[in-house]
């Protein structure tokens, strides 16, 4: 019996030990820091999701960024890239047609920019350059806060003049920009990335006509040459680490300006492979298909932007179905294929949420067509549906016009 409770109280004092001990245990691990979420792997998450033209969870894994190493430029520059593009992506500049063309922006782009997201920009860009000068008042030759104070001026010149239109601003801090990353590559030349700011600047600067550069030099802002631009922006894509994407972008509207066609689709389709979710490369795969004539696969290609954004896959039910509709209807007109274009069009003008200019265009593409197969009555339809739209006058006054002489 004495045995027996001897034994019984050696198992209570040893589960009691073991309890304790648990205990500890216990309060041990609960009193550790919480393990700091990987840096690296929230910065790339957040990059993915902004190629990706997911803003918000770019925006807030930047912020986290910002708040949990708030010394370090390179988030304050990453989260300015996801402010400044969000802004390009509402004013519908985000685009290639909107770099297409001898001004910025198409028909359909909008300048207006809200003040407290401009404010924020600049304040986060300013901040930016802040951490970089602590770092280089250490160090004046730290290459990588040389670069991210190259990377805010250039943020800040992308800003004045794609959102602005400051034209002479922007040159001026793109002039800053370049010269900070030709600094870099003078302390390491193999630091790829900063070519792109460099190489952009060049391109630009050797694209602009002549007496505009000429303008220009009192203020220092002159180039090497476009094609060393381009040159620099291949360099850029094919071998910086965190430019890459970016010089690639820059390089779809380069080849595209420069008729290089085949060389801008590679690019896109290497991008669109990589970021799914960005219906611009896609959008930007037909209208390249387009440049080169190719209408069928054109056709294709927007066809297949349509299902996505009817069945709302990956984001495309932010797209427009009307707009799709209208150049669907505008590459059928290229291929002669005249009844699919004519369908095109009547799912433009009975789209409740097509612009009113989107219609009035519509209906003269109809008008038109029907002109052009001698069915006079239909075509006069087609006009009178104009006239009776609070449309742009240059509609108006081409349906006026085609009312009283047939298109041909």
């Amino acid at each position: 019996m004495i045995g027996n409770v001897r034994d019984g109280m050696l198992s209570l004092k040893g589960n009691m030990v073991r309890r304790f001990l648990q205990f500890c245990a216990l309060v041990w691990v609960c009193c550790l820091p919480a393990a700091a979420a990987d840096p690296k792997l929230i910065y790339d998450q957040s990059t993915d999701a902004l190629y990706n033209l997911d803003f918000n969870t770019a925006q807030r894994g930047y912020e986290t960024l910002t708040h949990d190493y708030p010394n370090n430029p390179d988030y304050w520059n990453a989260l300015a890239s996801s402010i400044w593009l969000r802004i390009m992506y509402e004013q519908q500049k985000l685009n290639l047609e909107s770099f297409s063309g001898s001004s910025l922006g198409t028909a359909d782009s909008r300048d207006a920019v809200d003040p407290a997201v401009e404010k924020r920009l600049r304040e986060t860009l300013t901040v930016a350059i802040a951490k970089a000068d602590a770092l280089l008042k250490k160090n004046p030759k730290d290459v990588r806060a040389l670069y991210a104070k190259g990377i805010s001026y250039g943020t800040l010149a992308s800003f004045e003049a794609t959102a602005k239109r400051s034209y002479f601003s922007a040159g001026s801090k793109a002039k800053t920009a370049r010269d900070l990353h030709e600094q870099v590559l003078a302390l390491d030349a193999s630091f790829d990335d900063a070519r792109m700011s460099i190489g952009a600047y060049n391109y630009v600067v050797g694209v602009i006509p002549g007496f505009v550069r000429f303008l220009l030099l009192p203020l220092g802002i002159h180039s090497a040459g476009k094609d060393l631009g381009i040159q620099q922006l291949e360099t850029a894509a094919e071998k910086g680490k965190n430019a890459s994407t970016d010089a690639r972008m820059l390089l779809i509207v380069v080849y595209s300006r420069e008729r290089r066609y085949e060389q801008a689709l590679n690019v896109v389709s290497e991008l669109y492979a990589k970021y799914p979710r960005n219906f611009l490369f896609e959008l930007t795969k037909a209208s390249t298909y387009g440049k080169m004539k190719r209408w069928d696969d054109a056709v294709r290609t927007y066809e297949d932007v349509l299902m996505k954004v009817e069945s709302k896959r990956d984001g495309y039910d932010r797209l427009s179905a009307a707009r799709l509709y209208y150049v669907l209807g505008t590459s059928n007109v290229e291929r002669l294929q005249i009844q699919p274009a004519l369908d095109a069009f009547g799912k433009v003008v009975s789209a409740k949420d097509a612009p009113v200019d989107e219609k009035a265009n519509a209906y003269l593409w109809m008008g038109k067509i029907y002109d052009s197969a001698n069915d006079r009555t239909q075509a006069l339809q087609q006009y009178d549906s104009i006239l009776a739209l609070d449309c742009n006058p240059e509609i108006k006054e081409q349906a006026q016009r085609y009312k009283r002489t047939p298109f041909k």
